[in-house]
């Protein structure tokens, strides 16, 4: 009889494990994705206020356009009347060759002022098609950018729903085994604090031990952890749960140093 109870002991914390591992794991994807979702949110509210300014610049180069073509016509407007008193003066009996030299030096100056806002005009038009361009690569930045931020929110959504539906440190235990455990706690109490590892992420760098809220471990708190009796390096606590607790590797090669059900010890 005590065998099958042991047997049920042996069994009920595997599937704490179990259950603590995927909630650990779920719950730290779903940071990650959210943390992607706000910096993908901050990439579209740039983007916008980019294509926002890119259309203002797009109307002051319109505007400008518009002075240099009123420009341009007020300077060959000035030239055919330049070139009208110089035809009367030419016909003109009394018409001296002083009078006409300066029409002549007006008329040169009217065509280089010409040609000079000709050119201001040609290469506002460049710039006002480059501009142009700019905007509609904005908007299709904007546009790829609200389609992955949408794709990235359905992803968040699953993984909440995901965490909603593994239930943490809610397993049932018989009151002989209730009593049994309230016997272990009380022996080990004022002993160094010790643990497990209950699950590895090498993807995201991080590990689950069983421990928690309830056993007084608070984010910040270092682990030592024993693998085959060596020590294999620290972990340092980043999230903490009632029964179980979210760290992170000190050092980037733990991950190949370490492996689930590697004994833990509390250092500070």
């Amino acid at each position: 009889m005590s065998n099958n109870k042991g047997k049920a002991v042996v069994f009920l914390m595997v599937l704490m494990l179990v259950a603590l591992g995927l909630g650990a794991g779920v719950f730290y994807l779903l940071q990650q994705e959210k943390a992607k979702s706000a910096d993908l949110t901050q990439q579209l509210e740039t983007a916008k206020a980019e294509q926002q300014a890119t259309k203002s610049e797009l109307e002051d180069a319109k505007i400008r356009i518009s002075g240099l073509q009123s420009n341009l016509s007020d300077a060959q407007k000035k030239i055919d009347d330049l070139n009208n008193n110089l035809e009367k003066e030419r016909s003109a009996k009394n018409v001296s060759l002083k009078d006409v030299e300066k029409y002549k030096s007006d008329l040169a100056k009217e065509q280089s002022l010409k040609a000079g806002i000709q050119k201001d005009l040609d290469d506002s038009v460049g710039t006002l098609k480059a501009m142009e361009a700019r905007l509609k690569e904005m908007e299709s930045k904007i546009t790829d950018l609200e389609s992955k931020k949408k794709a990235l929110e359905q992803k968040v959504k699953g993984l909440e729903e995901k965490v909603q539906n593994v239930e943490l440190g809610k397993i049932v235990v018989n009151p002989d085994q209730a009593a049994a455990g309230d016997e272990q706690v009380g022996a080990s109490a004022g002993a160094k604090l010790e643990g497990k590892v209950a699950v590895v992420n090498k993807d995201y760098n991080f590990a689950v031990i069983n421990l928690g809220n309830k056993d007084g471990v608070t984010i910040g708190s270092i682990f030592r952890v024993i693998h085959n009796g060596k020590n294999a390096g620290d972990l340092k606590v980043e999230k903490v749960h009632d029964n179980m607790s979210a760290a992170g590797f000190v050092t980037p090669d733990m991950k190949d140093k370490i492996a689930e059900g590697d004994k833990v010890e509390l250092k500070r």
